[in-house]
């Protein structure tokens, strides 16, 4: 059995068949053991009376236990067949407790569904996860799951800095192994940044842009491209990359979306966000977060 675990996260019962369904997907694939943790945290801050410490820890194990109660059943049918472990935890940050209470080196990415409604594609927690996640999340959008799925690699081929290169080969390396594990096809997406201004008024043109567009990129960005035979899987255009990307998702009928996560961190990024961040907010399609790291 593969050392590298998988570690699903589950922060509410009514969608936590999917991130099971996938999970499965993999750990068969790859004969990888998965780790379930399901959360449940109340505030008690705002009780008009003081709860004694027993008490506290009695509404804890009291809510802890129904949890158990209600995702037992759903754990043993949809993981028949897998090795797995199953814990309950009363916390009230799984992003912190991600980062904070466990090894993360021992386990090859992080599952969850991700919420998608008609108000958001996605919810707090799942924000958190994809600013502060330490390892690979995959979240699994929880409106479909199909078995095979073809993937799209977003890229920022542009930058010379060593950490986007290193991004770069990161994101190519997982998911060519990702591809060939499901037995999909894989591409890859870059984007050339065109001014909305300059292009309205006539200044720049997008065609442009494109001509000999490979060959305008650094030398270690071409080089990574046709070190991993993909010249013909790359698809370069220009635009906005969070209009881009899903528009070559579709195109593509790719199903997975991965894309590395860099940019701003703190407040600046909970305000405004990064590339990134734009790009999966028109993005239905499972996705696959890389960190820095």
């Amino acid at each position: 059995m593969d050392k590298k675990k998988l570690l699903v996260l589950i922060d509410s019962v009514e969608f936590a068949k999917t991130s099971l369904q996938h999970a499965k997907q993999k750990a068969l694939q790859g004969n990888k053991h998965i780790d379930i943790v399901a959360f449940s945290f109340e505030e008690t801050g705002n009780i008009l009376f003081s709860l004694s410490p027993e008490q506290l820890l009695a509404l804890q194990d009291k809510c802890l236990a129904s949890l158990r109660a209600q995702l037992e059943p759903l754990i043993s049918a949809e993981l028949e067949g897998c090795s797995y472990t199953f814990q309950t935890a009363w916390h009230e940050a799984p992003e912190q407790w991600l980062n904070e209470d466990i090894n993360t080196d021992d386990y090859e990415m992080v599952i969850k569904t991700r919420h998608i409604d008609s108000d958001s594609q996605f919810s707090e927690l799942d924000w958190q996860l994809i600013r502060f996640t330490p390892i690979a999340l995959y979240l699994a959008a929880d409106n479909k799951w199909r078995k095979h799925t073809n993937i799209l690699a977003a890229l920022d081929l542009a930058s010379e800095k060593t950490a986007k290169h290193k991004l770069n080969q990161s994101i190519i390396k997982y998911g060519l192994a990702y591809a060939q594990r499901t037995d999909c096809e894989f591409y890859a997406g870059y984007t050339v940044y065109i001014s909305p201004i300059l292009r309205d008024l006539g200044l720049v043109f997008s065609e442009e842009q494109l001509v000999n567009a490979f060959e305008k990129l650094p030398q270690s960005q071409q080089q990574l491209i046709i070190d991993n035979n993909l010249r013909d899987k790359l698809y370069i255009k220009a635009g906005l990359p969070e209009q881009v990307i899903p528009s070559l998702a579709a195109k593509l009928n790719a199903d997975l979306v991965i894309i590395g996560s860099v940019g701003n961190v703190g407040i600046k990024a909970k305000l405004i966000g990064n590339t990134a961040e734009k790009i999966m907010r028109l993005l239905k399609t499972d996705l696959l977060i890389l960190p820095p790291n």
